[in-house]
């Protein structure tokens, strides 16, 4: 009974936002029509008329905006993807190296951390796409990486079929076969991955210190090497304190993925939020779309965080 004023003060609160975002949205709506300007989701169902450079289904111009839209977050989702992936595995890297005994590693690692840190996000990508990248070879003379190509029209690598391996073959100005990742790809993953591991890496850094040092002699006492010791003993245990900030800067990274505009990938931010809404004029529902998208994106980082932050709890307790 003492914490109902408490609580008739809440659901007054959120009556009054509800009835004012309602009284938005009438207003809106009665605005929208005296202008002669029209709303709705109907125009999911058009034929879009453009291409998508990258595409990870079928996709074509008679292909509908609705199409589109599946194709702008399948984008955006593999581009975080990658960039989590790859940050993950350098930031561990170079939080280890931090706390390496050896002076050049350690130092070196604390360069990489203090640098790229300190560079902003947008001008790393541009240093990928515009400088690192423009200086690879035509695909005339593109580099062999093993069965892959790479050249300044992206990294192409096999594509397994149900009748084999589709190999990139570089033919006069243009690459056949294999799976292509444009250069946009490559430059967005690069600058989001190198920029967030140096976030990364202290968070990883304090877990790890945060383990007793006994774990590790223990290890050294059962035959276990400096390495394995690392990962199969001092890791575990770093991740149950570094998950719920690392989940932080995974999400940090997933919306700093709509800097891929700037660099022409075909994410959410250019697709929805440009083309979709430059050809239908729906700015409404395109920019509700770009928030609903991302905040789902960000939603399903923190749901996988916390279960695999679950799991390390359950695995350490028994």
């Amino acid at each position: 009974m003492e914490r109902l004023p408490g609580y008739v003060g809440q659901i007054l609160l959120l009556a009054v936002i509800g009835w004012l975002a309602w009284r938005g949205i009438a207003n809106f709506v009665v605005n929208a029509r005296t202008l002669g300007v029209s709303i709705g989701w109907g125009f999911l169902r058009t034929n879009a008329g453009f291409e998508i450079a990258q595409t990870l289904v079928p996709f074509g111009p008679s292909s509908t905006y609705g199409d589109a839209i599946v194709i702008a977050a399948l984008n955006t989702l593999l581009v975080v993807t990658l960039a989590i992936l790859l940050s993950t595995a350098i930031a561990l890297l170079i939080a280890f190296g931090r706390l390496s005994t050896h002076p050049l590693v350690r130092s070196a690692s604390t360069a990489y951390v203090e640098v790229f840190r300190n560079i902003p996000m947008l001008l790393q990508i541009f240093f990928w796409y515009f400088s690192a990248i423009a200086l690879l070879p035509d695909v005339g003379d593109s580099l062999h990486i093993g069965p892959a190509l790479l050249n300044n029209r992206g990294l192409f690598l096999p594509h397994l079929t149900s009748s084999g391996w589709d190999m990139p073959i570089a033919e006069g100005f243009s690459v056949s076969g294999g799976i292509a990742l444009l250069p946009e790809l490559i430059a967005l993953t690069l600058g989001l991955s190198i920029y967030n591991s140096a976030f990364l890496a202290e968070i990883f850094r304090a877990g790890i210190l945060s383990v007793p040092r006994g774990q590790s002699e223990a290890a050294a006492t059962v035959g276990l090497s400096g390495v394995r010791a690392a990962f199969l003993i001092v890791l575990p245990q770093a991740l149950r304190v570094a998950l719920p900030a690392s989940g932080g800067q995974y999400q940090t990274l997933a919306k700093a993925s709509s800097l891929a505009a700037a660099i022409g990938y075909p994410d959410v931010m250019q697709i929805v939020g440009g083309t979709v809404l430059s050809q239908t004029g729906q700015a409404l529902e395109a920019m509700a779309l770009v928030v609903v998208l991302y905040a789902a994106i960000n939603l399903v980082i923190a749901l996988v965080v916390n279960l695999a932050n679950r799991q390390l709890t359950k695995h350490h307790g028994r």
